[in-house]
């Protein structure tokens, strides 16, 4: 008879799903049972015990007693909990200038470093002056004979040699000659550059000699002794945030474990993202912050004493909600729960479960039926961290 490949092969499957089946069903621990008790001799006067049906907390088929689901369960605990809203936000100095030229000229000195501290007034680029000052020079001298020539003029207008109008062509010569002597003087002193606050000069891009316009860069100064940490947060949380209020930030390659509180909180909520700009400001003396780098904020909007956690892990989902399987003198209960904030491994419970509470948080896919044996691995994972 010749061997058909294709009928072996679907009766193999067909076996292996009659399998599956009966170890779903529990026909499988049936037959082991019943295999494992004393085979009757057929007219024995012995009577076989009857076979009472597995139930929760009972005996198995056969009579062999129940086998305890093995778990792992964490305690439910009480503690401070924070309503947080993360966010991201930007780092900028507190003060930060771009010095630029108001008239165009010569490098003819510059005064600092790249990334060197600088004070207030000092010089830190001078222009070539030598024209202004020439400039200045002749206006001055022209002031000054404008002057005694007004002085003269009311001498004699003292003695009637000349008429008011002489004597007020005179004044306004006078008046004329230092404005111009002024306007000289404001132009030579825009050849030094000086730092308008103290801080830190960045990098240099300029060399003595260069010509420069009017209006161009020439160096950044900041002051980054503090920060100026500057974020938004949607429109929807604007009235609950205030001065005052606790955030942490953490950028990439730095760890900060420091609390920073909220300085300044936006006038209107922006029309075009409906934003609120929110601002924290943050110590630098270190320098571990640079203008420009973002950071991740966790903003405590709301402090809860004493709120009940319970571990994500014991979460279970259905069309109803959430539950978690409690266990009590060492069997599940089944206990329907309200959740609150979330955090990033725990959630607040509401209602349903009290302090010390014992959940299950692993294992819970073995459990079928409330009432149901169960059996504690974790000791130490049953005790209140």
């Amino acid at each position: 008879m010749r061997f058909n490949l294709r009928l072996f092969v679907v009766l193999l499957i067909g076996l292996v799903l009659l399998l599956l089946v009966a170890y779903r069903m529990g026909w499988l621990d049936q037959l082991m049972a019943g295999s494992a008790a004393p085979a009757q001799t057929q007219g024995s006067s012995q009577t076989q015990a009857p076979k009472g049906p597995a139930g929760t907390g009972g005996s198995a088929p056969g009579g062999r007693p129940a086998m305890a689901t093995p778990v792992e369960v964490a305690k439910v605990v009480s503690r401070e909990v924070y309503d947080t809203l993360r966010v991201t936000g930007e780092f900028q100095a507190t003060d930060r200038v771009d010095l630029r030229p108001e008239i165009a000229g010569r490098i003819a000195e510059l005064g600092f470093r790249d990334g060197q501290k600088v004070s207030v007034g000092q010089i830190l680029v001078r222009l070539d002056d030598s024209l202004l000052k020439a400039e200045y020079a002749q206006a001055k001298a022209e002031a000054d004979l404008a002057e005694s020539n007004f002085a003269r003029a009311k001498e004699l207008f003292d003695r009637q040699f000349i008429s008011p109008r002489g004597l007020d062509e005179a004044k306004a010569n006078a008046a004329v000659a230092d404005a111009r002597r002024d306007l000289s003087f404001a132009r030579l002193a825009r050849t030094e550059i000086r730092a308008p606050f103290a801080g830190r000069a960045g990098l240099r891009d300029w060399s003595v000699g260069d010509y420069v316009k009017e209006g161009e860069r020439l160096v950044t100064i900041e002051d980054n002794e503090r920060m100026h940490f500057d974020f938004r947060v949607p429109g929807r949380y604007a009235s609950q945030v205030s001065v005052g209020q606790v955030l942490s930030i953490q950028t990439e390659g730095v760890s900060d474990d420091r609390l920073y509180r909220v300085s300044a909180v936006d006038v209107e909520v922006d029309q075009n993202g409906r934003f609120l700009r929110v601002r924290a400001i943050t110590p630098n003396a270190d320098g571990r912050w640079k203008s420009g780098m973002f950071g991740r904020a966790a903003l405590r909007l709301k402090t809860i004493e004493n709120g009940l956690l319970v571990s994500e892990e014991a979460l279970v989902g259905d069309r109803e909600g959430f539950f978690v399987w409690k266990v009590v003198d060492g069997k599940a209960q089944k206990v329907r729960i309200e959740l609150g904030i979330r955090l990033e491994k725990e959630v607040q419970v509401l209602q349903g479960l009290a302090e010390g509470d014992e959940v299950v948080i692993a294992g819970q896919l073995k459990i079928r039926a409330p009432g149901q044996d169960v059996r504690i691995l974790n000791a130490a994972g049953s005790k209140k961290p």
